[in-house]
């Protein structure tokens, strides 16, 4: 692709040693993720910042000539604006994950955090900013006046299905239903409003309390793998499993699919497959309380130790009788 060369004579020069300073703003998107040893980085703020700037002067530069490059980016940003979701832009356009700096630097993320061209961000991408987009989004919702969310949002220029509406609504603090996507409306819920202050705490709702939050805007059962990419934080999947499973709000209708328990759907007779679960059935052939590790063990599906442990202690079944130990709880007397 001419695009990608003309890229790639840019970023081609870079140095390791530069390569150590430019992945602080290259991994941004990522928080935690980056990671190089400080004997790579110059010694000064100073000296940083001018490898930082130099670099993006050399990305804007290429970007601005006239060419196959600038071309690119141009499309890009039509398809884009004012936002649509990471995933999708990559399958649309999988050469933005070519590596353009060795070993493992995409393209996007050279166009993202020194071309200027879009902003990643929680599973979106947007021009020029997620800020502008989210504004965007409510200065349209405002001017709703008895029309569709859908048909108010399309004429602002989002071209999205129904199902990244939803996801991108709640993403910027709405309850909304695809049903309702559809249907004239004067206003949106917040989401805000509708999470009991008890639920909170100093760091917001809990992940159970995310996922009956936007099951109850989807209005039906989700896979856990649908319902993971769509909460506002990250989670990992086997103790959200876990959790949901020993949560009274939700029931499985399906092998790891969930619905709220309020909406009478009859249950999978299946048995979950949590480690919890398992941690109880391992109890119960033992005869007897058994250590984490005893449990961890023994799981047939791989779990890290701190998972393992807020799994059960999560679950109703189980009790700690000793520093990391565990046994199925006793009925109380009649």
């Amino acid at each position: 692709m001419e695009a990608l060369a003309e890229l790639k004579a840019v970023t081609g020069a870079v140095t390791y040693g530069e390569l150590a300073t430019l992945r602080r703003r290259l991994w941004a998107d990522e928080g935690a993720a980056y990671r190089w040893s400080g004997q790579y980085l110059p010694a000064t703020a100073e000296q940083r910042q001018e490898i930082e700037a130099a670099f993006s002067g050399r990305v804007r530069r290429a970007i601005a000539r006239d060419g196959p490059l600038r071309a690119w980016c141009d499309r890009l940003r039509a398809e884009i604006v004012p936002v649509v979701p990471f995933d999708r832009l990559l399958a649309d356009h999988p050469e933005l994950d070519y590596p353009v700096i060795t070993p493992n630097v995409a393209a996007w993320r050279v166009l993202a955090h020194f071309g200027g061209i879009f902003e990643v961000a929680d599973g979106w991408v947007a021009v020029p900013d997620l800020p502008s987009a989210v504004t965007a989004t409510r200065s349209a919702v405002q001017e709703l006046g008895g029309r569709t969310p859908a048909g108010v949002l399309a004429a602002a220029g989002f071209t999205m299905t129904d199902t990244e509406l939803v996801a991108w609504l709640g993403r910027c603090g709405y309850r909304v239903s695809p049903v309702e996507l559809r249907q004239p409306r004067h206003t949106l819920h917040r989401v805000k409003d509708r999470i009991s202050p008890a639920k909170r705490s100093s760091r917001g709702p809990s992940a159970t309390d995310l996922v009956a939050d936007l099951l109850e805007r989807q209005g039906a059962p989700l896979h856990l793998d649908e319902i993971l990419p769509r909460l506002s934080r990250r989670f990992s999947r086997g103790p959200l499993y876990n959790r949901l499973n020993a949560d009274g709000r939700f029931i499985r209708a399906a092998p790891s699919t969930f619905a709220l328990a309020s909406w009478d759907i009859e249950p999978y007779p299946g048995p979950p497959r949590s480690s919890a679960n398992q941690a109880a059935r391992l109890i119960e052939a033992q005869g007897g309380p058994l250590h984490l590790d005893e449990i961890r063990a023994r799981l047939d599906k791989p779990i890290t130790r701190e998972g393992l442990r807020n799994a059960l202690n999560a679950n109703d079944r189980l009790v700690r009788v000793a520093p990391s130990t565990y046994d199925l709880k006793q009925p109380g007397p009649a």
